[in-house]
């Protein structure tokens, strides 16, 4: 199956959900390459609204990841790129990023967000980890899950922002160092109201003062963080200790047998009875 505009052919490769609603199909995109994300909707009174909301809201100039909308076979369709491949949440979960990649990613995110310039139900579809795509080159996507813009479509997206970079920088905000990520995150809430565009300078001076920070050189600030270090390492000792003291008790065992044969050699069982043969003692006569 193929859905069509006068200029544009998308076709269906598979389907992703399906209710009384709408239809969502994952689509190629034959004239802009690659993949899309079609949003078939089936409330014919639904048309007109989400058409007039989508053109004001809307610059296609700088929200290139949104494609077009347009009427196909009685469905009002919505058109948005799609990309496969390891979301946010899958490469933080499976891989170990030093701090210097964590922060490039970060950059990427909010340069994707400044430059798409996308209207605030965008941002708060996107803005998720499991919504996030990261390439092998750190290169960012976004998918957008639009399933409710039938009936809401004033979400906050800014409230996403934060949730997501405290994922990124977990390890340096559980140990509390260092201060310059600890301090940014004390007014993230704050700098996630403003203007993208500031956010992503304050985001990028930050960047440029971490440059060269060995992010092993300072001890955890936290109590529980460093107790939780002190067990591990007293663990090891502990562990160490162990071995040591079995190699010993073996060696002690091993001299012992050699300096007393003769009370071993006398270890040894008798028997009174094989079966139901009964085995007597043979005491000699003097």
């Amino acid at each position: 199956m193929v859905i069509s505009t006068y200029e544009h052919d998308y076709p269906i490769v598979g389907v992703k959900q399906t209710g009384q609603v709408y239809d969502c199909y994952i689509c190629r995109n034959s004239s802009g390459g690659g993949l899309c994300r079609i949003l078939s909707i089936k409330d014919r009174s639904l048309f007109a609204e989400l058409a007039g909301w989508l053109t004001d809201n809307i610059n296609k100039e700088s929200f290139t990841d949104y494609i077009e909308h347009f009427v196909f076979e009685d469905r009002f369709c919505i058109v948005m790129k799609y990309t496969e491949g390891i979301t946010l949440s899958t490469k933080l979960a499976t891989e170990s990023l030093p701090l210097k990649e964590r922060l490039e990613l970060g950059r990427r995110l909010l340069e994707r967000i400044v430059l798409q310039d996308m209207p605030e139900y965008f941002l708060s579809k996107c803005f998720s980890p499991e919504c996030m795509v990261i390439s092998s080159d750190l290169s960012v996507s976004f998918n957008y899950p639009i399933f409710d813009i039938t009936t809401d479509r004033s979400a906050n997206g800014r409230v996403c922002i934060e949730p997501v970079f405290k994922l990124l920088f977990a390890k340096e905000l559980e140990r509390k160092v260092p201060d310059l990520i600890t301090d940014f995150f004390t007014r993230l809430p704050e700098l996630s109201q403003e203007r993208m565009i500031d956010l992503y300078g304050e985001y990028y001076a930050l960047m440029q003062k971490l440059e060269g920070y060995d992010e092993n050189s300072e001890q955890p600030k936290t109590f529980w963080y460093k107790l939780w270090e002190k067990i591990k390492k007293l663990g090891k000792v502990l562990k160490k200790l162990v071995i040591y003291g079995l190699i010993i008790a073996a060696l002690v065992y091993l001299i012992y047998t050699i300096i007393n044969p003769e009370k071993n050699k006398d270890n040894k069982g008798h028997f009174s009875a094989i079966g139901t043969v009964t085995i007597e003692k043979n005491i000699s006569q003097p």
